[in-house]
């Protein structure tokens, strides 16, 4: 059976890092610019969309071919998200994926290709030049009068795109040393990972009404807790987040420190001798920089149209073998600190405000 080595690089208005990668790939604006794809160790072919169907590599993977990717996950949902609907191409099993980036992380190696590459040794390593070319193309130049996005082409910009494809090329070049060289998973870590796969693709229902509803409370608070620093600061501190204001005051007040960075805030407060006005004006920060409520606009950024949130979890993300937080960090989401009768009080609450 043959072993396929394969990388997409693509284009989209979407934002990958605030909205996810199942979000991205079902984005209508997302598109392939290029694919590079090799036969064990064969040349690696380089595939652009006006080039017509890859008929090899679809019978290929008709036949079981097991495909070869670094975070495979994402080539999957480019694949089945993008690729059959906009360029005719046949769905493609999760089952057959075989992911380099988990196999690192199994090793305890580090999981972006670049780090785990060169922490292997091995011969061929990451174009990070091309990379920076990568990035740019990835997005839009501009938006027109009309909001519409304005993209490189390869007509105008000949030499970047050169750049793009011998990148992607020595993509495929990479996965395919680094599979050669880590160790395979095991029966039973890869059922694990193919059910790190079905967590993911299941994804996390949220109510995204209560989210939107809890996010007009949240702002309402915020407002009410820059004015109240405005007021004790004598309106030298504009909002609880302007960061540079308030370590000035913090200075003036006799306050001698570099930042005001969560550690900070909580070693001041910890002092016996704080002057109360001073306690009350980190206590307003320390109230508006919760991260709980950061995650909230994270929720609505990476919400389906189902209302489910996936791609929340990785495999083997710690080197004991446990999963990590991707996105929302579900791990890390604060224990209840009142009972469920508040818990359903507060969201009835929150129905009122949709």
């Amino acid at each position: 059976m043959s072993t396929i080595y394969l990388d997409f690089e693509t284009r989209s208005t979407a934002d990958i890092r605030k909205q996810g990668a199942d979000i991205y790939a079902r984005d209508p604006s997302t598109e392939v610019l290029c694919m590079c794809y090799a036969f064990d160790d064969e040349e690696v072919e380089l595939w652009l969309p006006e080039m017509g169907p890859p008929q090899e590599l679809f019978d290929a993977i008709a036949k079981g071919a097991v495909v070869v990717a670094h975070n495979a996950t994402f080539e999957w949902l480019i694949w089945n998200y993008v690729c059959t609907k906009k360029y005719g191409f046949p769905p493609l099993s999760i089952a057959q994926l075989n992911c380099t980036m988990s196999r690192a992380y199994a090793m305890a190696v580090p999981g972006s290709l670049d780090k785990s590459s060169a922490a292997m040794g091995l011969e061929a390593q990451k174009d990070m030049a091309g990379s920076r070319v990568m990035l740019q193309l990835a997005q839009p130049r501009s938006f027109d009068d009309n909001g519409k996005p304005v993209w490189y082409t390869p007509e105008g910009s000949p030499e970047k795109f050169a750049k793009l494809y011998a990148y992607c090329l020595q993509d495929v070049i990479v996965e395919r040393y680094l599979h050669k060289r880590l160790m395979a998973l095991s029966d039973l870590e890869r059922d694990i990972w193919m059910l790190d796969q079905d967590i993911n693709q299941r994804g996390i229902q949220i109510d995204v009404e209560a989210v939107k509803a809890a996010l007009k409370v949240v702002e309402l608070q915020r407002q009410i807790l820059d004015e109240k620093m405005a007021r004790l600061t004598g309106n030298k501190v504009a909002s609880c987040s302007a960061v540079s204001q308030l370590t000035d005051w913090l200075k003036w007040e006799g306050i001698p420190l570099d930042g005001i960075a969560k550690a900070d805030v909580n070693e001041l407060l910890a002092r016996d001798n704080l002057p109360p006005k001073v306690r009350e004006v980190l206590l307003l920060r320390q109230e508006a920089a919760k991260s709980s409520t950061a995650k909230l606009t994270s929720m609505l950024n990476r919400a389906g149209e189902d209302g489910r949130i996936r791609g929340t979890t990785q495999y083997h993300g710690a080197s004991t073998g446990r999963w990590a937080g991707r996105g929302i960090q579900v791990q890390n989401f604060p224990r209840p600190q009142i009972s469920q009768d508040q818990i359903d009080e507060v969201f009835g609450l929150l129905g009122d405000q949709k």
